[in-house]
């Protein structure tokens, strides 16, 4: 990416510093770890921890379903390979997991490239069953390949307490919360830079019509082809941020349908899919929920499987019916029409 796009995101991203709103809500996130530490609350703190490891993986989607009009179900992969990545790395050669986070990124990156050449040739629902199908080949080939641990999984090795930083392994999940705040500030700065630049252009008159596009002379696959590889990197960010915060990866935890790529979309969709930042903030609204809920409902009927479900449907039933355009797009229809009363 050159310097200039690079610049001219930074200088974008300091109009959301104007908002006094984004202003209290990072002073919270920020200060969220070290309150919850000394309140003794790791769930809540872990909660934050998950919102901003969905949040990352659900913008990232976004480029593909709300810019490009790509509908991906199978963003599994990328997470996926991106835990498996850094775990590896980790695990059978020593590498420590602040270049194994960003390793994950590229190998998932590349995969989002080899992927798009079959992948692309498929238009609308077509598309997104063939991502679907794509993620259940990679959980089973990671299921019985026995050099990552077959459906066993694999385990970080466990460390002293002078190789914390080195293996940025500690107690609770407090910590993590901050890498994942490094994570997303580059991935906010990045993908700035990609939709406000022409490639985003681009990729927005791809989803508007792809056709149109191609005759006004747009090389629809390279977008197509920057936007997988672009929504894989990051995606991969975020499955390497799960396996260094739970030491722990298996083929059926971070390849599946529902708690990864499901989570991704909904989180995407409940924010907001044609807005920059509306997948982040329904990743704070809707994982944050379905968490409590699980916690909530589970200890309190253990006998009635999958009653947290139906409960999280309901939410999200609720939150499609009022708001369909996702909360940062009601709220922006909201101010518009506001500003347009004024």
């Amino acid at each position: 990416m050159e310097a200039r796009a690079v610049l001219h995101a930074l200088r974008g991203l300091r109009g959301y510093t104007r908002s006094p709103y984004v202003w209290a809500a990072s002073l919270l996130l920020v200060a969220s770890p070290i309150v919850f530490m000394k309140l003794g609350l790791p769930f809540y703190a872990n909660m934050v921890f998950l919102a901003l490891m969905y949040g990352i993986a659900a913008m990232a989607w976004n480029l593909m379903q709300g810019y490009t009009g790509l509908f991906s179900l199978g963003h599994a992969v990328f997470f996926g390979v991106g835990a498996y990545t850094t775990m590896i790395l980790a695990k059978y050669y020593g590498v420590t997991p602040w270049l194994g986070i960003w390793a994950a990124g590229v190998l998932a990156a590349a995969v989002g490239f080899l992927l798009g050449f079959p992948l692309f040739r498929l238009r609308s629902h077509w598309f997104t069953l063939a991502t679907i199908a794509v993620a259940e080949i990679f959980k089973l080939l990671f299921a019985h390949w026995g050099y990552v641990g077959g459906s066993a999984g694999l385990q970080m090795p466990i460390v002293g307490p002078d190789e914390q930083l080195y293996y940025l392994q500690y107690p609770g999940p407090y910590i993590y919360v901050y890498v994942a705040l490094l994570v997303l500030l580059v991935e906010l700065v990045v993908l700035y830079a990609v939709v406000n630049s022409k490639i985003g252009l681009y990729l927005q008159t791809i989803r508007e019509d792809e056709l149109v596009a191609q005759t006004l002379g747009v090389d629809t696959f390279r977008y197509k082809m920057i936007a997988m590889v672009v929504s894989g990197f990051f995606t991969g960010l975020a499955g390497a941020l799960y396996a260094v915060r739970f030491r722990f990866v298996d083929p059926f935890a971070v390849f599946d349908l529902i708690t990864i790529s499901t989570y991704i979309a909904v989180a995407g969709i409940v924010g907001g899919i044609y807005t920059f930042i509306g997948p982040l903030v329904g990743a704070f609204i809707f994982v944050p929920a379905a968490e409590y809920v699980r916690a909530t409902i589970v200890q309190a009927f253990p006998r009635v499987f999958g009653l947290h479900v139906v409960i999280v449907g309901v939410i999200l039933l609720v939150i499609s019916l009022f708001v369909p355009e996702g909360v940062v797009g009601y709220l922006q229809r909201r101010a518009g029409t506001v500003r347009s009363r004024g």
